[in-house]
């Protein structure tokens, strides 16, 4: 499987809207692919830009070369305000990773980086202020595709090492049947920076 690590750093938004009636903004930023709750990262909140936060928070993912081919895999950066009463949505910017990849120009060590700045949205046509972020796609690497282990064989080698543990430790042959019930659920082995 075709891999590329994708480093991103949010660094500062600009100009947002104000969503709070009293009290200042303290502005965070929610990273993920699409909403996928599994890719979600976030930044620290920023007490003291109010409309103008600063964060220069990198994180990093590992994506599969189709990420870059096709048009419809999105990079997804939400903005909330920290509000003890609840969050409360600021705004987001969407953009493809193919739109991405073919924006960046090329480094000298096979990496492609990228400075861009896009309008924070909210709703279908509104937007106030910007968002600024640099990102690096890596050189393209081979990761082996990971078979898809059962939950049900997983726990099974658990029970029969248990099982060999007190067996050995308490010296005498234990007869221990645990039923494990429910579908065999594939485990994706995804590992992220």
């Amino acid at each position: 499987m075709e891999c590329r690590k994708f480093l991103i750093t949010l660094r500062s938004a600009q100009d947002l809207v104000d969503v709070r009636e009293r009290f200042r903004m303290k502005v965070y930023a929610q990273i993920s692919f699409a909403g996928d709750s599994r890719t979600k990262r976030k930044t620290p909140v920023d007490k003291k830009g109010k409309t103008d936060p600063a964060w220069n928070f990198t994180t990093g993912f590992t994506i599969g070369n189709e990420a870059i081919e096709y048009q419809g895999i999105m990079l997804v950066i939400k903005l909330y305000c920290s509000r003890t009463l609840g969050d409360r949505y600021v705004g987001e910017v969407r953009v493809s990773f193919k739109d991405l990849f073919d924006g960046a120009a090329p480094t000298s060590q096979g990496r492609r980086s990228g400075i861009v700045s896009y309008p924070v949205m909210r709703g279908a046509a509104d937007s106030q202020g910007l968002l600024n972020f640099s990102y690096s796609f890596g050189g393209l690497v081979m990761v082996k595709k990971p078979s898809h282990v059962s939950a049900r064989y997983l726990a099974v080698a658990g029970i029969v090492i248990v099982r060999v543990v007190l067996e050995v430790t308490l010296g005498t042959n234990l007869s221990l049947e645990i039923p494990f019930f429910g579908e065999d659920v594939p485990i994706e082995l995804c590992e992220s920076v």
